[in-house]
């Protein structure tokens, strides 16, 4: 009879998200069976159909409570009082479920940090379950809930402090950080930024456990990426999709751009970037200050199956990260570096040397990365001219490659 795991984490697949991701791709390849306990998010079709043809996604039974738009009220601040209540409903739900059945292991997610509420109480009543909790983001000492907000609308800013309570609060991190029996960490950065601001770093490194982001080969949402066509337009498509904001500054990237525009008259001949998703009004306003609305050409926000097929068909990939150049580390990693990466397209990546992304795009051969003015304009000439298809290896991003980390029997 196998062993048994219980998942407490807040939210999963099929509601695409990607932690809902990340807290699948991490479970798929244990011989475990899995009782899931969530809340109930709307699901994805695409999804839905990529786990149908996974029989990994067989192993996990899975029973929901209320719905997750009301139990986490991080677009809906107007509906706290009753996610208070969801949310202490489903740590207790939690525990009562649990105690239903015999489970060897116990897994919860840092998003909805609910979610390790619910393991810390199922730790302290049955101290034999081994814990594993698993983290993205760090929580305590987050620089963007600094983010100033003094622009921005009274609505906005009470949804902002409502989402940082019920969603980011440092209490969620502590309580398993403090208890759980091994920590999951997407990369080295994150790991030590976390824990670093916790006593006894040395013995918190010790039950920690790196399982870095990975992709399906099996699943077609990533196989058009591994199998997308080399594309060469004559004036280079360079595309960046995701939001831009708190500390996705992209102040030195705008006045490369503007000085390089004045030093080539032909520029807009040559390179075009495209920005996919929401941007400051700050950042607009210099667009048009600095006469680059033919260069930096802005879009709204697409679907993912959208950005898929703009990525394949643009030139170049952009990757602003997030940049904390004062800081010992900067912890935060985007999930879109593995699309990034499987597409083998060039990348001009605007980041510090500090940063995980920085780290990984030098490992794999990508010389284009900095966040200076004077390196932002180097790496972009040299990209006009960079034709190649990148040739590097994949296996470590093959989430059949982590068929053992966790649990190793």
């Amino acid at each position: 009879m196998k062993d048994k795991m219980f998942v407490v984490p807040g939210s999963f697949v099929p509601f695409n998200d990607t932690v809902t991701l990340l807290t699948y791709k991490r479970l798929r390849n244990l011989d475990l069976d899995m009782d899931v306990f969530c809340f109930k998010g709307k699901e994805d079709p695409s999804l839905v159909k990529e786990l149908e043809k996974d029989d990994k996604f067989n192993k996990f039974n899975i029973t929901y409570t209320s719905d997750l738009d009301w139990s986490v009220p991080r677009n809906y601040p107007i509906r706290l009082p009753i996610s208070l209540f969801l949310m202490n409903k489903y740590v207790d739900d939690a525990l009562k479920e649990f105690e239903k059945d015999n489970y060897k292991y116990l897994y919860t997610s840092i998003v909805p940090g609910i979610s390790h509420i619910a393991g810390r109480k199922i730790k302290k009543k049955h101290p034999e379950v081994i814990w594993y909790a698993s983290f993205s983001d760090p929580f305590k000492g987050s620089p963007y809930k600094k983010t100033d907000l003094s622009d921005r609308s009274i609505f906005y800013r009470i949804a902002f402090n409502v989402g940082g309570f019920s969603l980011y609060n440092d209490k969620f991190e502590e309580a398993a950080v403090l208890n759980a029996d091994k920590l999951i960490f997407i990369c080295e950065e994150q790991r030590d930024y976390t824990l670093k601001q916790y006593p006894d770093y040395e013995r918190l490194l010790k039950k920690s456990v790196i399982y870095p982001l990975t992709f399906i080969p099996e699943w077609d949402m990533y196989k058009q990426l591994l199998d997308a066509p080399k594309v060469n337009h004559k004036v280079k498509q360079a595309v960046h999709l995701g939001r831009l904001y708190g500390l996705r500054k992209i102040d030195s990237f705008l006045e490369a751009l503007k000085e390089l525009n004045e030093e080539y008259e032909d520029l807009d001949q040559k390179i075009v970037f495209h920005q996919y998703s929401e941007i400051q009004s700050p950042d607009v306003k210099k667009i048009s200050d600095y006469g680059l609305e033919k260069l930096f050409i802005l879009h709204d926000k697409v679907t993912y199956q959208e950005s898929v097929e703009i990525m394949k068909n643009n030139d170049v990939l952009v990757l602003f990260d997030t940049l904390m150049p004062g800081a010992e580390i900067q912890p935060y990693l985007p999930s879109k570096i593995v699309e990034y990466l499987m597409l083998r397209k060039p990348i001009l990546g605007i980041c510090d040397s500090n940063s995980p992304s920085y780290r990984i795009l030098k490992e794999y051969g990508f010389d284009t990365v900095g966040s200076d003015k004077e390196t932002i304009k180097k790496n972009i000439l040299s990209i006009i001219n960079d034709d190649r298809r990148y040739d590097y290896s994949l296996e470590k991003l093959n989430n059949d490659y982590y068929d053992k980390l966790l649990i190793d029997r």
